[in-house]
């Protein structure tokens, strides 16, 4: 009664674009919690294994470029996100480790980010390569950014993103227990890398990549009141980037 109570006082009513509300009519969707500053948050979201907001930012950002594109979504499984890349008119393409069905028709292959092998296909084919909440189970995220830039169009985009260990709360917390946010010892055997802000944006220069836009996961639900790059960093769980080729 008392987790209701609290759940109604901290709701946050999404005021989505006409995109999302249509996708909420065909997918799931249900209340999840979020951090935004220093305050625990509630909201009714799409559902995927990202921060809420990480998916609707991402279509955002990928609803700017034209429909029917090549689109890889690195570690997306076959489930809700895919489907939902597809409902936008995207070509898609996902690489996950936790893929059974093996067949060479079939565009969910079984690929391990970690084994080092080269991804299995042709060189600058894809418009659009989406990595969400990925790299921080990667081993090398050096390896992770050089790979998809093999994979990239010219003029294609990636959107990155992942939990963002430099806000405030995530501080806090390392502040008092040692640890950062989502890199706790009960997550440790999945997210193995955090990643700062700087270290993404160093990577991403060093292997031939310019920074886009960056936006925080709880923008979204608060249409980017953040004026700076610092204030979205210090105010978000998770982070999500884009990048162009330079």
């Amino acid at each position: 009664m008392v987790k209701t109570i609290i759940k109604k006082i901290l709701n946050t009513n999404p005021i989505d674009t006409d995109t999302i509300l249509n996708l909420k009519k065909k997918f799931i969707h249900n209340q999840r919690g979020f951090n935004y500053g220093l305050i625990r948050r509630f909201v009714d979201c799409l559902y995927c294994h990202a921060t809420p907001g990480t998916i609707e930012t991402t279509i955002e950002i990928i609803s700017k470029y034209p429909n029917g594109g090549k689109l890889l979504n690195l570690g997306g499984g076959t489930g809700q996100v895919a489907n939902i890349f597809k409902e936008l008119g995207y070509d898609v393409y996902n690489l996950d480790i936790d893929i059974k069905k093996i067949d060479e028709n079939d565009k969910n292959i079984n690929f391990d980010l970690n084994s080092g092998d080269k991804f299995p296909f042709e060189e600058k084919s894809f418009d659009i390569v989406v990595c969400q909440e990925i790299i921080e189970h990667i081993e090398s995220p050096w390896k992770l950014f050089r790979d998809v830039k093999s994979m990239i169009k010219s003029d294609g985009i990636f959107i990155l993103s992942t939990p963002n260990i430099s806000s405030m709360q995530s501080r806090l917390k390392f502040l008092f227990t040692g640890y950062f946010s989502w890199f706790t010892p009960d997550s440790r055997d999945y997210h193995i890398n955090p990643l700062p802000h700087w270290e993404i944006l160093l990577i991403a220069d060093k292997t031939g990549f310019e920074k886009g836009q960056l936006f925080g996961s709880g923008d979204y639900f608060y249409k980017k009141t953040n004026t700076s790059d610092k204030k979205t960093i210090l105010k978000n769980e998770g982070l999500i980037y884009s990048f162009k080729l330079r």
